[in-house]
């Protein structure tokens, strides 16, 4: 059976398996309560595999006092349903409107910026990706627990999982923000190119953060450099390099959209 793996003191992940990569499930103990991030892709995720993790964990309904959702995505969302049947009585933290509207009959709150969750977490807004992306930053050991927040170059694997980043120009002012917090770890929800799924120490999330920026300029001068290129010729100069993750036509076109 798969179990909860201690990444700090208080976050313990759970990998999951999704479309030949993985997802992450991540508990976060607090002495108020628990915080559930993310609720994996399927509700067989769920029965099979969260629920189980859960068990041997210890938690129990009393204990678990919130449902995080990073954003609305499938791999991150897709099992909230099946997870609410077994915790009515939790609330769930998104900033999607779209899921508060899906489970209307739950207890929902929107997650602003800086808002404090059971004391000890932080919630800190790093939209990109989607509009909705959010991350949790646990004071205690300055982790940022932040799902698909930091893209990187992609992921290597099935299909194209690049940096995936829709909104260019608020995503670069997000990054321009982490730069500037105290942050000692990060916990991300895929292997992202080149850092990986855990960063630490200051120098290797700087790392992490620039290479969060870099697609977005490599792309911005693909398109300065061919100015007859439409977004699909651009994003198969992008692809043909061979050695970064492959990435859609649409961030090319949410790049010449935003950043020229």
């Amino acid at each position: 059976m798969n179990s909860f793996e201690k990444i700090t003191p208080y976050i313990s992940c759970l990998k999951i398996p999704y479309k030949g990569i993985h997802t992450t499930v991540c508990l976060i103990r607090t002495e108020a309560g628990i915080v559930l991030f993310d609720a994996a892709s399927y509700d067989s995720d769920i029965t099979d595999l969260v629920l189980p993790a859960l068990a041997e964990a210890g938690v129990g309904e009393d204990e678990l006092k919130y449902i995080f959702i990073s954003h609305k995505h499938t791999d991150h969302a897709g099992g909230l349903g099946e997870l609410l049947k077994h915790f009515p009585r939790v609330c769930v933290l998104s900033r999607s409107e779209a899921l508060r509207e899906q489970y209307a009959e739950y207890e929902f709150s929107c997650p602003e910026e800086s808002d404090a969750i059971l004391g000890v977490l932080k919630v800190v807004c790093i939209p990109g990706h989607t509009p909705d992306s959010a991350a949790l930053l646990d004071t205690r050991t300055k982790t940022l627990v932040c799902g698909d927040c930091l893209q990187m170059y992609g992921i290597f694997g099935q299909g194209k999982w690049g940096a995936n980043i829709r909104l260019p120009r608020e995503h670069l002012a997000a990054l321009d923000r982490l730069r500037g917090m105290d942050i000692a770890k990060v916990i991300c929800a895929h292997e992202y190119h080149p850092c990986g799924r855990i960063l630490e120490g200051r120098e290797q999330i700087l790392a992490a953060i620039n290479a969060c920026a870099a697609p977005l300029y490599e792309i911005k001068a693909l398109i300065e450099e061919n100015p007859d290129a439409d977004d699909v010729a651009v994003c198969e100069l992008y692809n043909s390099r061979g050695n970064l993750p492959t990435l859609g036509d649409h961030v090319v076109t949410a790049v010449r959209r935003e950043l020229l």
